[in-house]
């Protein structure tokens, strides 16, 4: 043990006495010329590149980190820590640490450096990659852009989504967000098995299809209609959406927004991967059906100083779908109404809401899905009952959901419900009620 302390107390003296005895030009030679002798390359990532934060190197601990615990060579020395912005644990290497990472067969040898310029006040941090010569194509070609990618999906997936509003009385997004903690996903929402299913599969379409947008030369963006009755879910499905693509939410109320270039500012400010919900779109001044002759309704107007200004329809279609809207990728609009024909045709159509998402009155389908989640039960000898019940009067799945809420019983639960149907279904014989339209998805006027 003695011996091999000596030994190390020696190795690190020659390397200090080279240091400062042996001339820089010297030792960048004697560098050069072994450099010729091995067959391995080596590649510096400095954590800065230009006075700018260096990416690459910043991908590399998120890359390396998390293949600290899948690679043969695991680090003898692991950093690990988490704050508010992620969701689980992130693990990285501790200085001087190396790891072996494999790629396409090939062996890739990481280091972690660290080194403290007191002159400068500052530690210097850096990876070092060494590799066979012969794979140096394959490392700039594509070892590194896959880290780069690689690096965006686990920082995608791991970030907490984020709920963001307008300022009050002030033209900007809230400072940070609150985190979106909302328990809505796919498999919890009730709605039309179909029409659920479509609608997952054109979110992930979306995702995915970053190089077809710039194939066909459009913004990487996708514009979405909710319209049915009050409590048919709109809000719910907003937040499953969110949650599907773990994208942040900017919750945008217009009627807080002063002008046209205060609702581009909000929008430049954006950040990717988001969406933007706008909600109750009809009743927003100045933006009604302009074929049909609407006007804002007595409780819509808003008394306004005469030179006060607002958004305009016209600012709305050019910040949504003009020049403004490719300053930024991978983002939703989701607009939501309870009257779809109170919509100007003008924010209808393909580009500004590509996908219109009828969300209506509850149906039976709806009912088992909602009974399952709030019941835990998948049949009920009331079930006939209640299909009965549900095809006679509208009544809309959040209705639904409070009554079955009431009591944990199923049994109970269930009379209760049938109770509950058969008094609207009283009700509704003094009236005629419209009739009742089906949930349905549909592509926007001129859509792909």
């Amino acid at each position: 043990m003695g011996s091999s302390l000596s030994l190390i107390a020696s190795v690190a003296i020659l390397r200090s006495s080279i240091n400062d005895f042996v001339p820089q030009e010297m030792q960048s030679f004697l560098q050069e010329l072994a450099s010729r002798f091995t067959s391995e390359l080596t590649m510096v990532i400095s954590d800065s590149h230009e006075e700018s934060k260096n990416h690459l190197f910043h991908a590399l601990m998120m890359y390396l980190g998390s293949n600290a615990f899948s690679t043969p060579s695991v680090p003898r020395r692991i950093t690990v820590g988490k704050n508010e912005n992620i969701k689980a644990l992130a693990y990285g290497l501790d200085r001087n640490c190396k790891i072996v990472d494999t790629f396409l067969g090939a062996d890739m040898k990481w280091s972690y450096c660290s080194e403290f310029n007191s002159a400068l006040q500052y530690e210097m941090k850096w990876y070092e990659l060494r590799f066979h010569k012969r794979h140096a194509s394959m490392v700039r070609n594509k070892y590194l852009p896959y880290i780069i990618e690689m690096a965006k999906k686990i920082k995608d997936q791991n970030r907490v989504v984020k709920f963001h509003t307008t300022r009050g009385g002030r033209d900007g997004w809230s400072f940070k967000g609150i985190n979106l903690d909302h328990p809505m996903t796919f498999d919890t929402l009730a709605m039309d098995g179909n029409l659920k299913q479509k609608v997952i599969e054109d979110l992930d379409r979306f995702v995915k299809g970053k190089n077809y947008y710039r194939k066909i030369g459009k913004v990487w963006k996708r514009g979405y209609l909710l319209y049915g009755p009050p409590g048919t879910g709109k809000s719910s499905l907003i937040a499953a959406m969110a949650n599907h693509l773990n994208f942040d939410i900017y919750s945008l109320n217009l009627s807080a927004v002063s002008s046209d270039s205060s609702l581009e500012s909000l929008l430049l400010h954006m950040s990717n991967r988001s969406i933007l919900v706008v909600e109750d779109i009809d009743c927003s001044v100045e933006l009604q059906n302009r074929q049909a002759g609407d006007r804002p309704s007595d409780h819509d107007k808003t008394p306004r100083k005469p030179q006060e200004k607002v958004v305009t329809l016209s600012g709305l279609l050019n910040a949504i779908d003009g020049l403004l809207s490719c300053c930024g990728d991978e983002r939703v609009i989701v607009f939501t109404t309870n009257f779809k024909d109170r919509i100007d045709p003008a924010l209808l159509r393909a580009g500004r809401m590509d996908l219109h998402i009828n969300l209506s009155y509850c149906t039976f389908s709806t009912f088992k899905q909602l009974a399952e989640t709030y019941l835990d039960i998948w049949n009920h000898d009331l079930f006939p009952r209640i299909e009965k019940l549900i095809s006679e009067v509208q009544v809309s799945p959040a209705e639904v959901a409070g009554e079955l809420m009431k009591i944990r019983n199923p049994k109970t639960s269930l009379e209760g419900l049938c109770g509950f149907l058969e008094c609207k279904r009283e009700a509704a014989k003094s009236s005629a009620p419209p009739t009742s339209v089906p949930e349905s998805l549909e592509d926007a006027p001129g859509g792909v």
